[in-house]
């Protein structure tokens, strides 16, 4: 990318940063969008618009289920004969808008760990091992009596120094994961569940209220739900266990729209769905992580969906034929 100056294209950083309150508006009009097309165009803007696109993402900036919005004014014969055009270029603005729904500055400020798109293994104070998965973030709080590490967003894998003087306890949501020395995974889902799968040892599971709580071993699996019910769920081979930290992502009669969003967590660019994907087939797959775009391409293939590359490395992801929620 070209390089500039912040302080002598202040400028024309204030036109970049114009234009993307714009297209996150949702809507901007065919004349606006043809003038952005024509101001981008130029290569210093284009350098000053992905510049400005870059500090909004170092915010970890997160944005989900957008859907693109027609401009305003546009009359329904010219929406027929654009077709697709339209729709393309209009998600461009959704996928925008993305950017501008807030920064996750809460995240920043307690996190002591966090990722990106990519996976990363740090070892805590007592010499416990944790791989963080991408997109995940934790908050370590070791005190004189106990050890417990706050899971705020993702999935992780310990394998924990066992200390019985000193508990070593996950905490995500409302649910509590104690280990009695093992090696295992938690995963705080978008849904709000949390999942802990055990690939050796020992670790009982409960809510942080009390209440039920349940003991699992390796290859054992169960789901903490916010009315406090824990279920166990099938078991998983011990050697399969956070497979993600080895590049493989294990997928088994999984929907959909879960898929996109797994992969979506491995690519540096954002992924949007903006139709209803709930009714297709599940998906039962592996996946290679270093090759998440392939992955991405054969699921469409595979699922009928079409992939839109939009700018930023952002993808916009529609069933074919493009049924709309």
């Amino acid at each position: 990318m070209t390089g500039f100056n912040a302080t002598s294209d202040r400028a024309a950083t204030q036109e970049a940063r114009h234009w993307i309150a714009r297209l996150a508006s949702g809507d901007i009009t065919e004349p606006e969008m043809a003038a952005y097309r024509h101001w981008v165009a130029d290569a210093h803007h284009h350098a000053v618009f992905q510049h400005e696109l870059k500090l909004w993402r170092s915010l970890s900036v997160i944005g989900e289920h957008l859907a693109p919005r027609e401009p305003v004014g546009q009359q329904a014969a010219r929406r027929r004969r654009q077709g697709l055009f339209v729709v393309s270029g209009l998600a461009a603005a959704a996928c925008l808008a993305a950017f501008l729904i807030g920064p996750d500055v809460w995240m920043r400020l307690h996190a002591d760990h966090r990722t990106g798109s990519e996976i990363r293994a740090f070892t805590l104070a007592d010499g416990t091992q944790a791989v963080l998965d991408a997109d995940a973030a934790i908050a370590v709080h070791y005190g004189a009596y106990t050890r417990t590490v706050e899971l705020l967003r993702g999935r992780v894998w310990f394998d924990v120094r066992h200390d019985p003087e000193h508990p070593f306890r996950v905490e995500a949501a409302g649910s509590v994961t104690e280990d009695i020395g093992t090696a295992f995974e938690v995963d705080y889902r978008a849904t709000g569940g949390v999942e802990t799968t055990v690939e050796s040892g020992v670790v009982r599971v409960s809510g942080r209220a009390g209440g039920q709580s349940i003991i699992l071993t390796a290859g054992q699996r169960a789901l903490w739900q916010h009315t406090g019910q824990i279920t166990r769920q099938a078991d998983v081979a011990a050697e399969r266990v956070a497979s993600w930290r080895d590049g493989q992502l294990v997928l088994t009669a999984v929907p959909v729209k879960m898929v996109v969003s797994a992969i979506a967590r491995y690519r540096s660019g954002l992924t949007l769905v903006v139709d209803h994907l709930d009714d297709l087939p599940p998906v039962t797959a592996m996946v290679d992580l270093r090759k998440r775009d392939e992955a991405l391409n054969a699921l469409a293939a595979g699922a009928h969906l079409r992939l839109y590359h939009l700018p930023g490395n952002t993808v916009l992801v529609r069933r074919s034929g493009g049924k709309k929620t």
